[in-house]
């Protein structure tokens, strides 16, 4: 803060203040600072309900895959329901093939090795699973 000397009219005054330049400077870094604070807050919501989210949504994955582990034969399908928890909700099976010597074309005796990814919302589960050849036709 500086003094200024300012004349008005015939008896000269000592007036205190800021000057415009030192309050647009203030203002300015005050900005800055509110609009990190502000930033902060925002991604400390945003990472609290992501929290939530996977905290509701990974034990309906892991649910559905215990079904399907129960019986291989349901990755066949596109869709498990999980009829056992409130809503139903409904888990997206992708099933991929292994792909493994050429001998065994990704299966053998027993059954065929296939990657299971389990979507639900915006997260997925990935195992992998024999498939019983029975089940296969």
């Amino acid at each position: 803060m500086r003094k200024q000397t300012r004349r008005h009219g015939r008896a000269g005054t000592r007036e205190l203040g800021f000057t415009l330049l030192e309050m647009m400077v203030s203002l300015a870094i005050g900005a800055l600072i509110i609009g990190a604070v502000m930033g902060l807050i925002s991604e400390s919501i945003r990472y609290r309900f992501n929290l939530k989210e996977k905290a509701y949504i990974q034990p309906i994955l892991e649910s559905a895959a215990q079904v399907i582990l129960a019986d291989p034969a349901k990755a066949l399908a596109e869709v498990v329901r999980l009829g056992e928890i409130d809503g139903s909700p409904e888990v997206g099976v992708y099933l991929l093939p292994v792909p493994l010597s050429e001998e065994s074309e990704g299966g053998g005796k027993s059954g065929r090795l296939c990657r299971v990814t389990l979507n639900y919302k915006s997260s997925s589960l990935e195992f992998s699973i024999m498939i019983p050849n029975k089940d296969l036709k």
